[in-house]
């Protein structure tokens, strides 16, 4: 491994580096949610990244409306070379790619805002479409992410659709039951979800339809607050109503994402080993 960068040598600077390997681009705040207190912390550390030359920073169109757009992140090739991450497209990635991209991080994003709100709850899993594929295989089935969320009575697991309504309807139905095939062998299939987030109420109802049976359960939502159950739609239920592993005591709430580097103050000063 090459060595790094005396500004990445910091366990939180590795596992800034790693989570953009895995998610890019992510905001300044979005940084900020996962791995500071505080904004302005936040703004110069990303700031001495960059000029170390493992970030960079790229600033999306503004819209109609005016106002400041704030910055996305990628690593750079060297960045990438640092933690000896795969290497990937350019940061110009097409409009469609990259706000779908934007719309699954969201998605967990919001997850870890919920969890830092509520006690005993938390993010404690986050993989993006390549290793959320390995676990279904590694075969043309592509999840958009994949997630462990802590509860105080159990451990939701799920795998990411998120469909923007881009897609033949037949296309979406396609992929919801090739998970049946891909999850067939897992001895906990009942407690396999397959979350189905629609960008409105009517491309859920029409998805509803061609939905297979579970399990795995597929759920579907258009606000991110209720599923309902498909294909039947018979049942809706909220987020921790959701089918829930048992709970594993060695996963713990202090390393879920959002939480460790809260309670973690001397990031910049610890070398990794």
């Amino acid at each position: 491994m090459p060595p790094l960068p005396n500004l990445t040598r910091t366990d939180r600077d590795r596992a800034i580096l790693h989570r953009l390997a895995e998610h890019e681009p992510l905001t300044t705040s979005e940084l900020w949610l996962l791995f500071f207190t505080g904004l302005r912390t936040c703004q110069a550390r990303l700031k001495q990244l960059e000029h170390a030359g493992v970030l960079c920073r790229v600033y999306p169109a503004r819209s109609s409306r005016g106002g400041k757009s704030e910055p996305l992140w990628f690593l750079t090739p060297n960045g990438r070379r640092t933690i000896e991450a795969p290497s990937r497209r350019p940061p110009a990635l097409s409009i469609p790619d990259l706000e779908h991209r934007r719309a699954v991080a969201r998605f967990f994003l919001t997850l870890v805002e919920r969890s830092l709100a509520r006690n005993g709850e938390g993010l404690y899993t986050w993989y993006g479409e390549t290793r959320a594929a390995a676990g279904v295989g590694g075969g043309p089935l592509r999840p958009d992410g994949y997630g462990r969320y802590l509860l105080p009575d159990g451990e939701l697991t799920f795998y990411l659709e998120l469909d923007r309504g881009t897609e033949p309807t037949q296309r979406v139905a396609a992929k919801l039951t090739a998970y049946q095939r891909a999850l067939a062998n897992d001895p906990d299939l009942r407690y396999g979800n397959v979350l189905l987030v629609c960008h409105s109420r009517r491309r859920l109802v029409n998805l509803a339809t061609h939905a297979p049976d579970g399990p795995p359960w597929t759920w579907a939502t258009s606000d991110g607050r209720r599923y309902e159950l498909l294909p039947a739609r018979e049942q809706e239920r909220a987020l921790d109503e959701l089918p829930l592993r048992p709970r594993d005591p060695a996963r713990r709430i202090a390393e879920c994402l959002g939480r460790r580097w809260r309670g973690d103050r001397s990031g910049h000063q610890r070398a990794a080993a």
